[in-house]
């Protein structure tokens, strides 16, 4: 085991600092923000400095916990090597520091009620409790962070592989990102690109700071493979400091709406900007001195000093991103406030046409950067596979970019704008990301693709683990697949998610997105080779509940989120009522057909594989066989 080095810094002496600095930013930054005055929500709220001070305080604790959660859950499943031995010391920590996060989150509630209903958080009652916490957006949010802390917490300490350590580590990163559909960035203009780039921001800094705390402590622990994990993260550092910084700049320039530094909200993010660059010059220099030293001659002294400073303005920057959600954003200036292009985020669009459809493009951030990411990693990977004398089939390449374009048109054409004011053209946008779009992307073998491509090492591992994993095999399998796939269409159509997804473009592209992982799963379960039969049993098992859906749309006297429709008080085409029953048609003619299409298909593979002349038995050459 190495030693540290002379004068390095203790886990104890860079703990303290950090949290000291972040108590000094939080302080100046709530109250520069204005967060402390009652102004900050007028009318809303007469809660006294102490709760309010206390609510900022819970908050930034929360978010500490919930990084350090990722931090060592990262390094457990990604970044240590697995002969440390150093798993399950990892997974306690990350189990105590989830704890943290669940009774962080409570104050957060406890503190939340008090603010918003005015009363100290010593008089919250039950009442006010349920009414924060069933009926308001936020206490929804919080409860769904306190519920994946706990889950975290709990079940860290079982997992006993690194691979199993990932699925609490997924959890701890989808628990980061409830609180985003209902901050600022939920109510901002372009709500949607403000939500997805808020939601890289988040994860790029839990990741990059979490994973730089605990390999700070490793540091202490094992200098050796302290070096094989560094040398890990610096490339995943690399990546979150890129997604910050972009997502960041994206956030703020929506929420300011350009160049603004005059208010108070643009000086703290011109702050945040200037402690950003500071990271950066903190990550060259490790990438300069430190990690060298510490491959070379084992010294983690140098990287400990340099990380202790890191982690301090890390937690710097953390309480100033806090103080920076609590203060008020500027307001827009507009003469002109249509009450419908503000509830849709876009003007109403005219009579629907060949050319609206075609031409009136409205793009959604979160597919169109899964696919621009798809077509350049999956080009990647056919060059490098080729350029090292493999092959890969031209019609896996054409299907897999067809796939692209169809999810690119599904999302982001003028049917994603008429999908939010035409049930029937929301209809067509489900079917075409559910049905087809999964049947391109999975005749183009990305993960065979992947694992032929990317050379040996951790990335393969951890691709090859994941592909593998109990949870892959779980979401294919031939009776969780189609009742997943039936569930998606029955829960988000019969309950408030999908009024929910039309008020919220964030919401509605992350059901897609839903939609899309559904197919696909559903898509493996029915087309696995060599199970025809199964397949086709599957197939013949969900028309019934297609047939259902569709007779439930036709047969309606009640409209699916009529309040949203009337609302927008569309000029043009048929009611509500009767553009529901025109969908109740589409499903009829487009998703029936598609399934009994896939049929014919896995039936004509049955019959053409029974067809096929048997293979040889034990001790019997096939007489076309070359030896």
């Amino acid at each position: 085991m190495a030693s540290p080095g002379p004068a390095a810094v203790g886990p104890a002496q860079a703990g303290l600092g950090a949290v000291a600095a972040a108590l000094v930013v939080l302080a100046v930054v709530v109250r520069f923000g204005g967060s402390m005055s009652e102004q900050a929500a007028p009318g809303l709220t007469q809660a006294g400095a102490f709760t309010k001070g206390a609510l900022a305080l819970s908050e930034l604790a929360m978010n500490a916990a919930g990084t350090l959660t990722v931090g060592w859950l990262l390094l457990a499943a990604v970044l240590l090597p697995a002969a440390s031995g150093h798993l399950e010391r990892c997974l306690r920590a990350a189990s105590l520091s989830a704890l943290a996060w669940t009774l962080a989150t409570l104050a957060v509630v406890a503190f939340s009620v008090g603010d918003l209903f005015g009363v100290p958080a010593g008089h919250v009652t039950g009442n006010l409790l349920a009414t924060f916490l069933l009926d308001l957006p936020q206490g929804r949010a919080l409860a769904a962070v306190a519920v994946a802390a706990a889950t975290v917490a709990v079940t860290a300490p079982l997992a006993r592989t690194p691979q199993a350590a990932g699925y609490p580590l997924v959890l701890a990163l989808a628990g980061l990102l409830p609180p985003i559909f209902t901050g600022h960035a939920a109510d901002a203009s372009f709500h949607a690109l403000a939500v997805y780039s808020l939601a890289a921001h988040v994860l790029g800094a839990a990741v990059w700071a979490g994973g730089l705390v605990a390999l700070a402590v490793v540091a202490r622990w094992d200098g050796e493979h302290a070096a094989e994990a560094v040398a890990r993260y610096s490339a995943v550092a690399l990546v979150c400091f890129a997604a910050v910084a972009v997502s960041g700049a994206v956030n703020a320039w929506i929420r300011l709406g350009g160049f603004d530094v005059g208010s108070r909200y643009g000086t703290l993010v011109a702050a945040k900007i200037a402690v950003l660059a500071a990271l950066a010059g903190f990550g060259w220099w490790h990438r300069r001195a430190s990690i060298p030293r510490l491959r070379s001659r084992r010294d983690t002294g140098t990287f400990l000093r340099v990380g202790a400073v890191e982690i301090t303005v890390m937690a710097a920057a953390m309480a100033l991103a806090t103080g920076l959600s609590r203060t008020p954003p500027p307001e827009p200036v507009s003469d002109t406030l249509d009450p419908v292009e503000l509830r849709l985020g876009f003007p109403l669009p005219g009579p629907p046409s060949v050319s609206a459809y075609a031409l009136d493009w409205w793009a959604d951030p979160l597919f169109g950067t899964l696919v621009v990411l798809g077509g350049v990693l999956y080009g990647a990977a056919v060059v490098r596979l080729r350029g090292r004398g493999g092959a890969w089939p031209l019609t896996r390449v054409v299907a897999w970019y067809a796939g692209l374009t169809i999810v690119l048109v599904a999302t982001s054409s003028g049917l994603a704008r008429y999908s939010m004011v035409l049930f029937s053209a929301h209809l067509v946008q489900h079917l075409v990301v559910t049905l087809l779009a999964p049947v391109m992307l999975w005749l183009g073998a990305p993960v065979a693709l992947a694992l032929r491509a990317l050379p040996e090492g951790r990335p393969r591992e951890l691709l090859d683990a994941a592909a593998h994993s109990r949870g892959a095999r779980l979401l294919a399998h031939p009776v969780v697949a189609p009742a997943l796939f039936v569930a998606t269409l029955y829960g988000f159509y019969f309950t408030s998610l999908f009024e929910s997804s039309l008020r919220n473009h964030a919401i509605h592209s992350l059901a897609m997105a839903v939609f899309l992982a559904a197919g696909y799963c559903y898509l493996r379960a029915v087309a696995s080779p060599g199970r025809c039969l199964r397949g086709m049993a599957l197939l013949a098992a969900s028309l019934p509940f297609h047939a259902g859906f569709a007779l439930r749309l036709t047969g309606s006297d009640d409209a699916f989120a009529a309040g949203w429709f009337t609302r927008l008080g569309r000029p043009w085409g048929v009611s509500p009522l009767d553009d529901q029953r025109s969908g109740g048609e589409i499903v009829w003619t487009l998703g029936v057909t598609a399934t009994l299409l896939f049929l014919a298909v896995l039936a004509y593979r049955h019959l053409r594989a029974r067809s096929r002349p048997a293979a040889p038995g034990p001790g019997r050459a096939s007489p076309t066989r070359r030896e």
